[in-house]
């Protein structure tokens, strides 16, 4: 009998999948990428459609035979809160995107705060799901550093020692992912290039030090203890709150210097330069002093990016959907 029921949750897990991954499809055309009976298929996009997961959509005519109907994956079945902290214009901010499972963002929202605290987020959290009822994930992006399930080090001091996501999971009895916010940026940039060895991602918020993603093989990388990428601990002799980041003659070298470092140890395919302060000027001042620098001319491609959250959003959905799917099964 439980193999079964196994049996049965793997054909509706396949059949979700496949109608997923090409967003409209028949009962034949299901059948065929998945291998399963079309008789089995359409029990199971039946017990979809009851759901709400699937929705019935117009008649399909095939080659000499009767039209067919066709089956649409819901997207707007349910949604994912993706959340950051991070600074902008010199004020510290609580966004949050709301997404559909194609990960699509249909709502956001930001808020400043004078200092950002969970109360904040909870009453972030209270307005989007007040909007969005349905809502079954809540992903945040922190920069900080998250280990067994405390947060350990984080720009904003308040969060620190809390646990954060167990406090957030029983508020609101919603699955809770927690991630560093250049881990998420770096993440979601990646995601449509593909696999390379190596990207990094840096992140400058100025009023706070600056912070490194490392994207291995397309799998973020995090260390023994989480703290890889925390760029302050690095023994540079760069005082990344007091150097003048509009000043290209003082904080051109910091950077280059920066890079230097990170590519003599990494061999990064790419690095992306996340920052407000990057004018045109500064990046050509950047790249001249990183190719006088660099040895055996390692020089990485350096990408430069005035903002992150779109990266952000992207790298917290691609977790949640996983997540997502792997709950769907449970």
């Amino acid at each position: 009998m439980g193999n079964a029921i196994t049996i049965k949750q793997s054909n509706i897990d396949t059949v979700r999948r496949a109608l997923y991954s090409c967003r409209i499809s028949t009962v034949k055309d299901l059948a065929q990428k998945t291998d399963i009976s079309p008789a089995t298929v359409g029990s199971i996009l039946n017990i979809l459609v009851e759901t709400g997961e699937v929705q019935t959509g117009d008649m399909v005519s095939s080659t000499g035979g009767r039209p067919s109907q066709s089956y649409i994956f819901n997207a707007e079945y349910a949604y994912i809160l993706a959340l950051s902290a991070r600074t902008n214009k010199d004020k510290d901010v609580i966004h949050a995107s709301v997404t559909n499972l194609l990960g699509q963002v249909v709502w956001e929202v930001t808020h400043d705060y004078k200092c950002i605290h969970i109360l904040g987020f909870e009453s972030v959290i209270d307005i989007c799901l007040k909007k969005y009822p349905t809502i079954k994930i809540l992903a945040f992006s922190l920069p900080g550093v998250e280990r067994d399930g405390v947060i350990v080090a984080n720009d904003y001091k308040e969060l620190e020692g809390l646990h954060f996501a167990n406090n957030l999971k029983e508020r609101y009895g919603l699955p809770v992912i927690i991630e560093n916010d250049i881990n998420a940026a770096v993440a979601g940039y990646g995601r449509t290039l593909g696999t390379f060895p190596a990207i990094v991602g840096i992140y400058f918020p100025r009023r706070y030090p600056p912070g490194a993603g490392l994207l291995i093989n397309g799998r973020v990388f995090k260390g023994t203890s989480g703290y890889a990428g925390e760029i302050n601990l690095m023994p540079l002799n760069i005082d990344w709150l007091t150097v003048n980041y509009c000043n290209k003659k003082e904080i051109a070298p910091a950077i280059s210097k920066l890079i230097c470092a990170i590519t003599s140890v990494i061999d990064p395919h790419r690095i992306i330069l996340y920052g407000d302060f990057f004018s045109d000027e500064l990046q050509k001042e950047i790249n001249m002093s990183v190719s006088k620098q660099v040895v055996r001319n390692i020089i990485p491609s350096i990408i430069y990016r005035a903002e992150l959250e779109a990266d952000i959003t992207s790298g917290l959905i691609l977790q949640a959907l996983s997540l997502y799917e792997s709950e769907a099964k449970a």
